[in-house]
């Protein structure tokens, strides 16, 4: 949750120049919602102690939702086995929870990478903001560029969910990290991309024509913010090669037997 506390420790690092004023609070709603494991962020600032809050309140809630999903799971295979049963399950807390996403452990890490170098950047600032919030724990942090860098990603960590980049290199970033992008919906976000420097401009250009061309294996949407003069968009770009689809009716025994592994391996009040 981004409390009054939050916003006030971060409120320095907001730079006019960077245009991250709204992408911050963005990139923390959209890692709230798809919960990734991995980041990598190229040209760290405003954004990263959101990025790192998401993590945080991601792990607390994992855990949360585990151990109640835990208890109601227990409760339901001692109950007799009945549509109302069934329907007792997915409505109690944590409500629609699948139980494959819980069978392996949540502990996301965040992959910053800067070299320091932008005058106008408040990433000299972030580790002060982030220690004072009690966040070290979800970064490791490499002073140096991203590119040429991937290997520092251990695989434990791989693949990535989500890579941000907000420090130029665009092609470069894209060739060398998108082979290690979660083929089943990982993220690319890069900023200023539409009417911003006009290699970033050719380099979606050239993305949207493989899309058209032939098979793509990603889904790309652009957005602008038509106030601005500068930094004034952002472009996500979703990788599919490897998506799969899951529909409730379809996955009844899958649900079924992750939610019997759960049981089997932790007992109600667990937490990982």
């Amino acid at each position: 949750m981004l409390d009054a506390r939050f916003l006030s420790q971060t409120a320095s690092l907001n730079s006019p120049l960077s245009g991250t004023e709204h992408l911050a609070p963005l990139l923390y709603s959209l890692i709230r919602s798809v919960r990734p494991r991995t980041i990598v962020e190229f040209g760290m600032g405003y954004t990263t102690p959101y990025i790192l809050k998401a993590l945080s309140d991601n792990e607390q809630d994992f855990n949360e939702e585990l151990s109640r999903l835990l208890v109601k799971t227990h409760k339901a295979y001692q109950a007799e086995n009945s549509p109302e049963s069934e329907k007792d399950w997915f409505l109690s807390q944590p409500t629609g929870a699948d139980p494959r996403f819980y069978e392996q452990n949540y502990r996301p890490m965040l992959y910053a990478f800067d070299d320091f170098s932008e005058a106008y950047s408040s990433a000299p600032n972030v580790l002060e903001t982030i220690k004072g919030l009690n966040l070290e724990k979800f970064i490791r942090l490499s002073k140096t560029t991203a590119i040429a860098h991937s290997e520092i990603i251990a695989a434990e960590h791989l693949p990535i969910d989500i890579a941000w980049n907000d420090a130029l290199a665009y092609q470069e970033f894209f060739d060398e990290y998108w082979p290690l992008v979660n083929a089943n919906g990982g993220l690319m976000i890069f900023h200023n991309t539409v009417n911003g420097c006009p290699n970033c401009a050719m380099f979606v250009k050239n993305l949207k024509l493989k899309q058209i061309g032939q098979f793509a294996d990603f889904e790309l949407l652009s957005f602008f913010e038509p106030h601005k003069l500068h930094q004034n968009s952002y472009t996500i770009i979703r990788k599919i090669s490897g998506f799969k689809e899951h529909y409730l009716d379809w996955d009844r025994h899958a649900i079924t037997e992750s939610s019997l592994h759960l049981i089997h391996e932790n007992k109600p009040g667990d937490s990982r």
